[in-house]
């Protein structure tokens, strides 16, 4: 059924309004959410800086060590000395073995005399061994060559032999074996307590006696001008 010009007129207005008023809310709903007008949508930045990896920090490097330290070597105690002995048979009751000490540092050392020594026993407690420079107490005892000044570079070494006779050793408690050696290259020195190898000192409360220093090659390095 169709309406009336006349009463289709009104709906066609109404649509109008109805956008009108809508417009109208929203606005006014803004209004009162910021009077000012102050708020504003961020503007997004076209061109955004790509972030940049922090540098990783330049690895230290190490400390050099003092120039002229002796005990500048890895390991190597402050004295520039490394000591080492060790023990051998030898017939007739004669005992014989070696003391040697390195110089294991970065300088020159010099060395004159006898090795300053004392027998530890197992438990590395002081011996009753009386220690002498020189083999004469010794029967059969090698021949000391007598003191004279040692010019040890970096690398090189020094040997004192070493002469007793034969004590009796417990073979239970280990009563008589000298099984360490405190050892030191002259009496200004710090001592090293070094392991004697090979066995140990049967020396008991006996002798121990010592050659002077040699150089521990088989022959010694030129003189320096």
């Amino acid at each position: 059924m169709r309406l009336p010009r006349r009463a289709r007129l009104p709906l066609l207005v109404l649509v109008p309004a109805l956008a009108l008023s809508g417009c109208g809310l929203a606005a006014e709903l803004e209004r009162e959410a910021d009077p000012a007008r102050t708020s504003r949508p961020p503007t997004p930045d076209p061109s955004p800086t790509p972030s940049v990896p922090e540098a990783e920090a330049a690895p230290t490097a190490p400390e050099a060590p003092p120039a002229g330290d002796p005990g500048a070597a890895e390991g190597c105690p402050a004295s520039g000395f490394r000591a080492l002995a060790a023990a051998t048979d030898a017939a007739m009751g004669l005992r014989v073995g070696n003391v040697i000490v390195f110089n294991c540092g970065t300088k020159t050392l010099k060395l004159k005399g006898y090795p300053v020594l004392q027998v530890l026993d197992t438990e590395r407690e002081p011996m009753e061994t009386e220690v002498v420079e020189g083999t004469r107490r010794i029967y059969m005892g090698p021949e000391d060559p007598g003191p004279g000044l040692l010019v040890l570079e970096p690398g090189m070494s020094a040997r004192s032999t070493l002469a007793w006779r034969y004590w009796a050793v417990d073979p239970h408690t280990g009563s008589g074996l000298g099984a360490y050696l405190r050892v030191a290259p002259d009496k200004e020195t710090e001592p090293q307590t070094v392991e004697v190898a090979d066995g140990g000192l049967d020396v008991g409360e006996g002798v121990l006696g010592t050659t002077a220093w040699q150089y521990d090659i088989s022959e010694a390095p030129p003189e320096r001008s």
